[in-house]
């Protein structure tokens, strides 16, 4: 369950739901909430009225204030869809709630295959909160199960359950025969020979009951929903820095797996997006091996001041180009970036990368160049650092903390982080302050557009 505490989770979400109830939004929970659920861990699917978009966007902020939560992301994840991603202060994310509140069932590919109506219809409330009656739960997951190709076994065997237990007329008077036939197909496991065709059917059903005017300003919406990610990317990009000891590799490994569940994935890059290929691979003659680290990092010769100029200046174009065709569109996909080191490296330790470069330069490339939403800076007493990695002198590792506690004095974004303590203490004040990073940036961006998203009208 990655660490995630689901029964605190569990009773965010009724208050939630009960927040719902109480100011009479229309909803019914589409996935399944129960422990046998191998998916019960990940986000809950929820649909609503359209007409109770902006009621929900303005209770899912006061019910974040109201019980202590950081509303971490609010996505305009689709044309008529919107996902939540609150997190309770001070849990580290290991108490976290994700929402997706949709109007039926749909995209701007596929149309309204299933309006909210459709779905709420006959809903049942278990006694704490709104579900689908079995007919509306296998047309969903009947028409989820074609559109996204979806084999598991659990919802297979749902549907199976559900077909066996549902009156099929009843079921064919409230849905379309596209639906009926997605249901039959699904229940009797034929989805390989008739999936295809099939949500090319269903397909056409759902842009055909949404009209051309419609179809038109969903092609808008979904438009201005592409270039608002590309403005505001909704993932993170982090680096480490520190010297020899300070325990990079082994907190990058601790928030990788603690932070999967949050963003849509994590892509950990060594001190460079390596767009461009190591300069010694270019060379015609002997071309040296990528490789990332060297175990002797200043058993090296440092190069003359005009090669390093121009290793400096290849690895910036590296670092600019890099951030728009590597790391950028990670960012959009909500993924968190993690740089194992990162171009400031060079100035706290020039020999490791053989340049001779004056000081002032170093901190103009700095400032030109992309750079990461936090540069977590790894400090401790120089001894401590040392004794674990000795390959450096004492006299070294002292100088490179005492320049590394300077630089993180002198950038706003620097956070400077004490190493010499319990490892889960420090992964959680990591944690801590990037998700708050990340519910400041997020937030700023979704109040600004939360007028201008889609009407669903």
């Amino acid at each position: 369950m990655n660490g995630l505490s689901l029964p605190q989770r569990d009773q965010i979400l009724l208050r939630f739901f009960a927040c719902l109830d109480e100011h009479g939004v229309s909803y019914c929970v589409l996935s399944g909430l129960a422990a046998e659920n191998p998916e019960y861990d990940l986000d809950v699917d929820i649909s609503a009225a359209p007409g109770d978009r902006a009621l929900i966007a303005r209770l899912v902020r006061q019910f974040a204030q109201d019980n202590g939560l950081l509303l971490l992301f609010d996505i305009w994840s689709g044309t008529c869809s919107r996902a939540y991603t609150l997190v309770q202060r001070g849990s580290a994310g290991r108490v976290m709630l994700k929402l997706d509140i949709m109007a039926g069932y749909g995209s701007f590919r596929t149309g309204e295959v299933l309006r909210h109506a459709e779905l709420a219809r006959n809903r049942v409330y278990n006694g704490m909160f709104w579900t689908l009656s079995p007919q509306s739960e296998l047309a969903y997951l009947a028409v989820r199960h074609v559109l996204k190709n979806d084999n598991r076994a659990y919802r297979a065997a749902r549907i199976g359950d559900l077909h066996a237990t549902v009156d099929m007329h009843a079921f064919k008077s409230a849905f379309p025969p596209v639906i009926l036939d997605a249901a039959e197909a699904a229940a009797a496991r034929r989805l390989p020979e008739q999936g295809a065709a099939l949500r090319r059917r269903l397909a056409r059903y759902g842009k055909a009951r949404m009209g051309r005017r419609r179809r038109l300003i969903a092609a808008v919406q979904e438009t201005r929903r592409h270039l608002q990610r590309i403005r505001h990317p909704v993932g993170c990009s982090v680096a480490f820095l520190g010297p020899d000891g300070s325990g990079k590799s082994t907190l990058i490994a601790a928030l990788h797996k603690r932070l999967s569940p949050v963003f849509h994935g994590v892509t950990l890059l060594y001190w460079r997006p390596r767009l461009l290929p190591t300069p010694g691979r270019l060379k015609f003659w002997n071309p040296a091996p990528e490789k990332q680290e060297n175990p002797n990092p200043h058993d090296v010769v440092p190069h003359g001041r005009a090669v390093s100029l121009a290793r400096l200046l290849y690895f910036s174009c590296d670092y600019i180009l890099g951030h728009f065709l590597v790391v950028l569109p990670r960012m959009i996909r909500k993924d968190l970036v993690i740089f194992d080191r990162f171009l400031n490296d060079i100035r706290l330790d020039q020999l490791r990368y053989r340049m001779t470069v004056p000081a002032r330069l170093l901190r103009l490339i700095e400032r030109l160049a992309p750079r990461p939403d936090i540069i977590f800076a790894l400090h401790g007493p120089p001894e401590v650092l040392h004794g674990r990695k000795p390959e450096l002198k004492l006299q070294e590792t002292a100088r490179q903390v005492d320049l590394l506690q300077q630089m993180a004095r002198e950038n706003h974004h620097f956070a400077a982080v004490q190493v010499d303590r319990d490892i889960e203490h420090i992964v959680d004040e990591i944690i801590e302050t990037l998700l708050a990073a990340c519910a400041e940036n997020g937030g700023n961006h979704a109040r600004n557009h939360a007028r201008r998203g889609p009407s669903g009208r």
